[in-house]
């Protein structure tokens, strides 16, 4: 009934829209990104008629006279633009395009920086979680977002702590974020920010142009090619980073007289080894778009990508390793072989990507915007491997000098190993190769025919092939109100696999679960990765382990309708989805031969979604805003099984999460002074987390699921700039906020060597925080714009309140643990001293800017840029903490298994050339 009274509503403001009309028409866009202008003032000075642009910049004005006009369009940050107009009776005039010059020089100037900027982050950010504030940097008008998107980013700060899952993605017009982690993962872009410059964002729950959006937000990239600049742009940059040589260039047509238009731009990022010992970077990115304007109603736009990358990256250890090695950016992942540093740790992308848009506009605003894309995601990681001989990982527990504290004697010689010697705190490679030549020649476990590698390099791939689809509608009703409505398609094929990537000198690595043997040593079925083909030996390239499908496909149709009034903007929406998946198991495991080869369960989920905003206009300079939203989201297939590796079981009663969310605002735009102060309130409920790790009571690895999380994420934000002069801006961002999980949901144990069946119980997590982002954060800026195209900043940051990401099994009932600690007051100390979250330590930043734009003639320029972070040489900013999953079960030492880190690095520099003609 509520579907049919909204529709119902919608078709009574299109009536309005079929009546005769006069006057005019088009869209408003900035004229260095390309990106719609929203909510600028469109008049008619003569007639004293006007229309505000919505979010994809059009406006359209149809109730005036007809004879000659001053078309007016004002919009803060821009150059006013006027224009003649001469409107005929009974026609609505098609303007088209209509481009405003950014008043701010800075965001020209320092678009290769910000570039730079937002590649780097993504990179020290490998799981995505704050990637959610990249998709936002389309928001330039916005001050906190803009502090957001870069100054608070050493600390992985998330916008209102959501993870990146909840902010979407699109590429002209289609959905690309996946169904496996839900999130849009910006290393398939190669670094080629330049390219997908082009970005319109809706911010939390605001009404978008382009597709329903998300409580975090959302951005649309446009990739068009006959909205690229004619000419030819390229720089050269230089970092003390992840990579240290940058090189782009880019070329665009602009559209001809023949009505086609091409743009290709390419990409090269290297570093013979990044700032981290051990690391090294080596990528290259192309880009193309071709379209074809066939007529004022018709084009086709073809877009295509890929960045194949490598790259050797570190992993978090303890502060007992950085603080023997005086140095936070220790890397354990890398030892000396021949003279040379070799990781052990490489990760190796290439998402080649493929999008096909059709435009038809059958009348003056009505847009229909029809695309499909195929995307072939290849993403691969290695790691060492082992079977029955010692961990080779250098900063394993047992190899610390805190591990012999009761022998002063193995305490100082450990030290010693540690401060001085590279071959003790770094893999020994040459060990490695030992271990399995001695294996090779005189065979092992007491038989001389067992050959098998004790060590080996594994590559863990998650590969994906996706096919989406999207069609929008874009209609104009009439001068107040626009209707927008899409439907999406997204069909994904995940293929999770090992491979042997390296033997290391062995001849083969035999197919068995070495935690099965041990403990199953009379039921060899038990010890079986694959029934199918038992104590296989594989090699080089061959597959093991585990191999499965998920086969997922997700469908949605959503309608939203925004209205502008003089005084009152309102949207509101809804949406209706459906989800399915099933896993295809490929191999036969011994631990589930009857629940692990084959196709499995499907699970089906409806979903649902309504949100509504309005914004009431005091007077034109001063705004009070809200939103409000409710949806429920179908759980993502990499985390709905407790151990997909190994069998087709999920997680016990899954269902759909739901959210609730609103926000409010003020804002206010004066020539001098703009701002915005928001209050954000959102409950998600029935969440799930899933963790893996070694478990030391039962001596096997550990896959453990939470199902049930509700968390609570609240706060303020406030955003201000001040023009002290015209070309003098003092902007200032702040936010203080708690996010929290608020109540105990029920946590599952499986145990991959098959031990126990599967134990559920109660996790102790209410009013505990959620972890890896700073929950205060506050930035000062000041930026001059001086005489003769020099450009300055400088701007400091604040960032506290970040905790450390809590392991579930710390929070477990500890029944027996009264036992150790008898007494009352030693009971509840210990109980307290478990069940501590740690803080990171909190961090300021000092970072400045200097450059220069140089005008060679009229049609050649010339940027320079140099940009300097952490200017004090900061080396203590933890960037993200997390507990262990082992826990010590005989002692309750907290100590045993202490907390792992990432730092950040000190001074970072950045130096871009560039040229445009």
């Amino acid at each position: 009934m509520r579907l049919k009274l909204f529709l119902l509503l919608l078709l009574t403001a299109v009536i309005p829209s079929l009546a005769q009309t006069t006057g005019v028409a088009g869209t408003v866009v900035d004229s260095n990104t390309g990106a719609p202008v929203a909510g600028a003032t469109v008049m008619l000075d003569n007639q004293g008629l006007q229309a505000t642009t919505d979010p994809s910049g059009e406006f359209r004005i149809s109730t005036a006279k007809a004879g000659d006009d001053l078309l007016v369009i004002v919009a803060y940050g821009y150059q006013d633009v006027t224009m003649n107009v001469n409107i005929v009776n009974g026609v609505i005039d098609k303007l088209g395009i209509i481009k405003m010059l950014d008043t701010n020089l800075n965001n020209v100037f320092y678009e290769d920086q910000n570039d730079m900027l937002f590649d780097q982050n993504l990179l020290e950010d490998e799981e995505g979680s704050a990637q959610s504030i990249a998709a936002l940097t389309g928001a330039s008008d916005d001050v906190y977002y803009n502090s957001a998107s870069y100054d608070f980013q050493p600390m992985r700060f998330r916008i209102r702590g959501y993870d990146s899952k909840y902010t979407e993605t699109y590429i002209n017009g289609v959905n690309f974020n996946d169904m496996a982690r839900g999130r849009f993962n910006y290393s398939t872009l190669g670094g080629m920010n330049r390219a997908f410059r082009d970005r319109t964002a809706s911010l939390g729950l605001g009404a978008a142009a382009f597709g329903f959006g998300n409580i975090g937000g959302a951005t649309d990239i446009n990739t068009r090619a006959s909205h690229y600049a004619p000419g030819f742009n390229g720089s050269l940059a230089y970092t003390n980073s992840n990579y240290m040589l940058r090189a782009m260039a880019m070329y665009s047509t602009g559209l001809n007289k023949n009505g086609w238009a091409f743009t290709v731009s390419a990409i090269g990022r290297y570093a013979n080894e990044g700032v981290i010992d051990g690391t090294f970077y080596n990528s290259f990115g192309l880009f193309a778009s071709l379209e074809k304007v066939f007529n004022d109603k018709h084009s086709l736009n073809l877009t295509v990508w890929g960045a194949p990358t490598q790259r050797a990256t570190n992993s978090a250890t303890y502060e007992e390793a950085y603080r023997l090695t005086g140095n936070n950016l220790y890397n354990p992942n890398w030892g000396w072989q021949n003279g040379e540093k070799r990781s052990s740790k490489i990760v190796e992308t290439f998402d080649p990507t493929a999008l096909l848009n059709w435009i038809w506009k059958p009348k003056n605003g009505t847009t229909l915007n029809t695309g499909a894309a195929f995307r072939a995601v290849n993403y691969s990681t290695s790691a060492l491997n082992w079977y029955n001989a010692a961990d080779p990982r250098p900063d394993y527990y047992r190899y610390l000098p805190s591990y012999f504290a009761d022998n002063q004697e193995a305490f100082d010689l450990y030290t010693d190993l540690w401060r001085h010697d590279d071959s003790f705190r770094q893999i020994n490679w040459d060990n490695l190769y030992k271990a399995n030549y001695l294996n090779n020649q005189f065979g092992r476990g007491g038989n001389p025919d067992n050959h098998s590698s004790s060590y080996i390099l594994e590559n863990r791939h998650s590969n994906q092939l996706n096919f989406m689809f999207n069609s929008l509608l874009n209609h104009r009703l009439n001068d107040h109100m626009t209707l927008q409505a899409g439907v999406s398609f997204n069909y994904t094929r995940a293929h999770y696999y090992k491979t042997i990537r390296d033997l290391l000198g062995g001849e083969y690595w035999l197919d068995i679960d070495q935690f099965s043997e041990r403990d199953f040593p009379s039921n060899p079925q038990m010890l079986q990765n694959d029934l199918r083909n038992p104590n296989r030996r594989v090699g080089k390239g061959d597959t093991f382990g585990y191999d499965y499908n998920i086969n997922a496909l997700h469908g949605d149709f959503w309608l939203q309708n925004i209205i502008t009034l003089p005084q009152w903007d309102i949207n509101y929406g809804l949406k209706i989805g459906y989800t399915q998946f099933f896993r295809d198991g490929n191999m036969q495991n011994g631990r589930a031969p009857e629940n692990s080869y084959g196709k499995g369960v499907t699970h089906r989920f409806d979903t649902g979604a309504l949100k509504a905003g309005a914004t009431y206009k005091i007077d034109g300079r001063n705004f009070i805003s809200a939103h409000a939203g409710y949806e429920t989201v179908a759980p993502l297939f990499e985390y709905a099984y407790i151990s997909p590796r190994i069998k087709d079981t999920a997680i016990d009663g899954l269902q759909t999460e739901r959210i609730l969310s609103g926000d409010i605002s003020y804002s206010w735009n004066y020539r001098r002074f703009r701002g915005a102060i928001t209050g954000f309130w959102t409950e998600m409920f029935d969440q799930t987390e899933r963790s893996s790790f070694y478990d030391d009571q039962y001596s096997t690895f550990m896959n453990y699921v939470l199902k049930g999380v509700h968390t609570r994420y609240k706060g303020v934000e406030i955003g201000a700039a001040y023009k002290i002069t015209p070309s003098l801006t003092l902007s200032a961002a702040a936010t203080f906020a708690r996010y929290q999980y608020k109540n105990r949901p029920e946590g599952t144990r499986s145990y991959e060597n098959g031990m126990m069946e599967d134990i559920s119980q109660k996790v102790y997590l209410k009013n505990f925080y959620i972890g890896g982002t700073p929950q205060t954060a506050a930035n000062i800026g000041l930026d001059w714009a001086a005489p003769k195209s020099w450009f300055f900043n400088v701007n400091a940051s604040w960032m506290g309140d970040a905790y450390v990401n809590l392991s579930p099994i710390r929070h477990e009932a500890l029944p027996n643990l009264w036992e150790k600690y008898p007494t009352l007051e030693e009971l509840e100390a210990k109980m307290g001293e478990l069940a501590e979250q740690d803080k990171l330590k909190d961090a300021f930043v000092l970072n400045a800017s200097v450059g220069k734009l140089v005008y060679i003639n009229r049609k050649i320029s010339m940027n320079f840029n140099l940009n300097v972070e952490n200017l004090l040489n900061n080396k203590n900013i933890q960037t993200y903490g997390y507990q262990q999953g082992r826990f010590d079960y005989t002692n309750y030492d907290s100590t045993k298994y202490p907390n792992k880190y990432f730092y950040a690095q000190g001074i970072k520099v950045y130096l871009n050339v560039g040229i445009r003609f």
